[in-house]
């Protein structure tokens, strides 16, 4: 039997790793894979719907990242079962980037490239750590890290889910009745939500008119979530401050769209963080292990929440 391998990028890193970690098993690189027959499990990012159905005796997908849209397309094979990737590493890269942009405003680092242009020195005040809410939209494995990276730093964190949770040090808040309460009460909203049919939207007119006067949006979840027209409306005339965004919808932007050019609008290229090879080849090949021994792997797609 063999591992068919696939990454979305650093085929040669990640052929290297898994022959490393299971040096007995025959890892092959798709599309060279011999017969789809004796495939046993898949490890990519994404694989062609035609070719997921000659995999007769697949026990498994290693999925190469934390998203899982991709497996749940039309004509894709509904009855594998899909591993999605929660790699500490990768989370902790995405806590450090949402880190990064709430310290720029916050400590009002904004305003050092305009003083320096015009030989200005000057000392803006800014709101203290602990009068800034982070808002954690999406409060999972990749939110709870954000959320005790900013805690441990002092920052109050509130954090949203579709049941809410008991984290200690961070105020829960559930399902759509509590959402505007969310918004409103943080100065910086993090969205690390997927993207599913419930959360297609989220963010529309209605949600962006509930942030808190002179907020920020750091989207580093699925653009899907944000509505981009209503965005601008909302950077242009309130209640939002500036908007990062990691995602968009399509990726990459149209030429043409308006987000390119505005000022409160800081684009990035889907960089927030990245599959690390080292740490997540181990969660792929103890899920493998797990899986040949009965057990169950972790985390496991839920089809019926999308993620």
């Amino acid at each position: 039997m063999t591992i068919v391998l696939n990454p979305f990028s650093r085929q040669a890193e990640w052929l290297a790793e898994l022959t490393r970690q299971i040096p007995d098993d025959e890892v092959v690189t798709w599309p060279d894979i011999g017969d789809p027959a004796e495939v046993e499990f898949v490890v990519a990012w994404v694989m062609p719907r035609s070719a997921m159905k000659t995999f007769t005796n697949l026990k498994a997908v290693l999925s190469l990242g934390a998203g899982a849209e991709q497996w749940q397309k039309e004509g894709m094979p509904d009855d594998i079962t899909i591993v999605r990737l929660a790699d500490p590493e990768m989370s902790s890269e995405m806590a450090a980037y949402a880190l990064y942009w709430v310290l720029h405003f916050q400590r009002e680092f904004v305003q050092a490239g305009p003083n320096q242009a015009t030989n200005t020195f000057e000392q803006p005040s800014y709101t203290q750590a602990y009068e800034y809410p982070v808002g954690i939209l999406g409060y999972g494995t990749i939110g709870a890290r954000i959320g005790q990276l900013f805690g441990s730093l002092g920052y109050p964190i509130n954090g949203w889910s579709r049941s809410g949770g008991s984290d200690p040090g961070v105020i829960h808040y559930a399902g759509l009745n509590e959402l505007d309460g969310f918004l409103a009460n943080s100065c910086a909203v993090i969205n690390v939500l997927p993207s599913t049919e419930a959360t297609t939207n989220l963010l529309d007119a209605t949600r962006l008119s509930q942030f808190a006067q002179g907020s920020i949006l750091v989207n580093i979840g699925r653009g899907t979530v944000l509505n981009q027209d209503a965005l601008v409306e909302a950077l242009d005339h309130g209640p939002l401050r500036a908007a990062i965004l990691d995602v968009t919808t399509p990726e990459p932007l149209p030429q043409d769209s308006p987000l390119w050019d505005h000022p409160n609008v800081h684009l990035t290229s889907h960089v927030a963080g990245s599959t690390i090879v080292r740490s997540a080849a181990k969660l792929v090949v103890d899920n493998i292990e797990r899986i040949r021994a009965g057990e169950d792997p972790f985390p496991v797609l839920d089809r019926s929440r999308g993620y």
